[in-house]
C-alpha cells in the first residue's frame, strides 16, 4: 500500500518552536513509529512517523515577496510563473532555515524530497493582492492530487495543523473525490490529523508555557472510502459524459462503447488550465494604502467542466491499470460479465441488478443458438448477419415461442427503460451471433456481440440518466 503525507500551510514564517508528539496507537495508522521533537512544524514529526512514499505542501500564492522572517529578498515579479518560483523558494528556505537546523542529520534528509506545490488564494495583504475565484483554489488542487495520486492501494494522511481559510476544507473536499473514484477498485483510506493548538497570551507567559507544553497529533477522522460516484458531465464532451454515467448508473455496454482516452482528457485539462494561467495578470504597483506591492488579478475562473474533466483523468489513471483494449465498438457478454465484476464489486445494489440483466442476456443467447441448431428455429437471419438485429426483435420472437401474445416489447424508447436495464434499452442496442473461441486451441463457439445502434442516441440517453428524476410511475 502507498502512502502519501499531503499538509496545508499558511504562512509559515510566523511559526515558533515547540514540542509536538505523534503516538502511532492513538492514531490508528499501523506500519508507523510514535516520534516526539521539538520543531516549528508537524511536518518532520509526521515524516519521521510515517514515513510516506510522498509528500506534498499546500501553499498559496499569497506568500510572494513576503520578506517577513525570511531572507529572500522582494522580486520585481511580471508574470504568474514568477509569482509560483518566488513563493517556492521562500517555502524551501524556510523549510533549510527553520525547519531543518532543529533535526539530526539522518532526519534532514527525510525532507529533501517534500514537494512544494504553490495554489490560487484570494485576498489583500500588505505583499500582495489577489483577485480571483475562491474555487480556484479547490480546481488545481483536484488537478494537482489527480496527477500525482497513485493508482493502487493507498493510503492518505492529510495534516490540517498549519492550514488557514478555505484550504482544509477544500483539499479534504478534494481528497474524498478523487479517493472515492480509487475506491471502485482498491483500498482507498484517509486519515485527517491535527494537532493541539499552539499556545495563545501575553509573550512573557507564552515563552515559560512553550518549553513546558507538547502539543499532541489528533486523529480528527478516519474513512476507509467506499466509492463516490460522480453525476457531473463535461458539457462539450458528450461522449465523456456518457462514459461517466456508465460507471454511475451500471452501463457495462456504454462502458466499453464511450471509453475515453486518457490522452484526450489529459490534453483537455492542460489546455483549460494553460488558458486559466494565460490570463493571470501580475504586475507591482501602488496599492490605495500606498504601498508597493505585487497585484494578481485572475481574469478567468476554472470551470465545473474542468472539475469534472480532472476527476475523469484520475479515474482513467485508475481503471488503466484493469480495464485494456477500450473503446470497442463490439462486446462480448463474457467483456460485459468481466466489466460488472471488476467495475461493481463494491457497490452490490448496482452490481446485483447489472448482473442479473446480464444473466438474462446469457439465457436468450442460450435459446438463440439452441433455436439456430433446430430445423425449423426461427431465429431471424439478419441475427447471424454483419449488422445483427435489434435486441428487442430478438425478445419478440423469443416471447411468440412462449405467449399466445406475442409482441410484449415496449417500443417506446425512454430514459427510465435504459436505467431499468442497465443501458441494454430493447430499442437502442444490436446484437448478432459471432464465431469465437474462447480458449486456445478450442473449437469455435456460437456468442452474443452487442453494440448500440446509434451511438449518438445511446451517448444522449447516458447523459439523461445522469439527471433524471422518476416524475411517477402508474403501477
Amino acid at each position: 500500500m502507498k502512502r502519501v503525507l499531503i499538509a496545508t500551510w499558511g504562512n509559515p514564517f510566523q511559526w515558533e518552536p515547540i514540542w509536538y508528539r505523534l503516538d502511532c496507537e492513538s492514531l490508528g495508522i499501523k506500519d508507523c513509529r510514535s516520534v516526539e521533537l521539538k520543531n516549528v512544524s508537524t511536518l518532520p514529526v509526521l515524516m519521521k512517523a510515517l514515513r510516506p512514499h510522498r509528500a506534498i505542501v499546500l501553499v498559496l500564492d499569497t506568500l510572494t515577496n513576503l520578506t517577513l522572517r525570511n531572507d529572500v529578498k522582494p522580486k520585481e515579479v511580471g508574470s504568474y510563473e514568477g509569482v509560483v518560483e518566488d513563493v517556492q523558494e521562500r517555502v524551501k528556505w524556510f523549510i533549510e532555515n527553520r525547519i531543518k537546523p532543529h533535526l539530526d542529520e539522518e532526519d534532514r534528509a527525510l525532507l529533501d524530497d517534500v514537494e512544494v506545490v504553490v495554489l490560487p488564494g484570494v485576498g489583500e495583504f500588505d505583499n500582495v493582492s489577489v483577485e480571483g475565484d475562491v474555487l480556484d483554489f479547490y480546481s488545481v488542487v483536484l488537478k494537482v492530487l489527480a496527477e500525482r495520486l497513485p493508482v493502487g492501494d493507498t493510503e492518505v494522511i492529510l495534516d490540517l495543523t498549519h492550514g488557514v481559510n478555505f484550504m482544509p476544507v477544500l483539499t479534504y473536499r478534494a481528497l474524498k473525490a478523487l479517493l472515492g473514484v480509487l475506491a471502485y477498485l482498491y483500498t482507498a483510506r484517509l486519515y485527517v490529523v491535527n494537532s493541539e493548538p499552539f499556545p495563545q497570551g501575553q509573550r512573557e507567559w507564552k515563552e515559560k508555557i512553550k518549553e513546558l507544553s507538547v502539543l499532541n497529533m489528533k486523529l480528527v477522522e478516519a474513512l476507509e472510502l467506499r466509492p463516490r460516484p460522480l453525476y457531473s458531465t463535461v458539457s462539450d464532451r458528450p461522449e465523456w459524459s456518457a462514459f461517466i454515467s456508465s460507471v454511475t448508473n451500471g452501463f457495462p455496454l456504454a462502458f466499453a462503447t464511450f471509453y475515453p482516452s486518457t490522452k484526450d482528457v489529459g490534453a483537455y485539462v492542460e489546455k483549460g488550465y494553460q488558458d486559466f494561467l494565460d490570463a493571470i495578470e501580475v504586475c507591482i504597483k501602488p496599492d490605495p494604502a500606498g504601498e508597493r506591492k505585487a497585484h494578481i488579478f485572475r481574469r478567468k475562473a476554472l470551470s465545473r467542466d474542468f472539475r469534472t474533466a480532472v476527476k475523469l483523468y484520475y479515474m482513467l489513471r485508475v481503471f488503466g491499470t484493469v480495464f485494456n483494449g477500450y473503446p470497442k465498438k463490439e462486446v462480448t457478454l463474457d467483456e460485459l460479465f468481466d466489466i460488472s465484476s471488476k467495475l461493481f464489486a463494491k457497490m452490490p445494489r448496482i452490481g446485483i441488478v447489472v448482473e442479473d440483466q446480464l444473466c438474462e442476456l446469457k439465457n436468450l443467447q442460450g435459446w438463440a443458438i439452441a433455436e439456430l441448431g433446430k430445423k425449423r428455429g426461427r431465429i431471424p437471419k439478419s441475427l447471424v448477419g454483419k449488422k445483427g438485429i435489434v435486441l428487442g426483435e430478438l425478445y419478440r420472437v423469443r416471447n411468440q415461442n412462449f405467449t399466445s401474445g406475442g409482441n410484449s416489447v415496449n417500443r417506446n424508447i425512454k430514459v427510465r427503460n435504459f436505467i431499468a436495464h442497465s443501458g441494454f434499452e430493447f430499442n437502442t442496442v444490436s446484437v448478432k451471433l459471432e464465431d469465437t473461441i474462447r480458449v486456445k486451441g478450442g473449437r469455435a463457439e456460437k456468442v452474443f456481440v452487442f453494440s448500440y445502434r446509434d451511438k449518438g442516441l445511446a451517448s444522449q440517453l447516458c447523459v439523461d440518466a445522469l439527471t433524471y428524476r422518476n416524475q411517477g410511475v402508474v403501477c
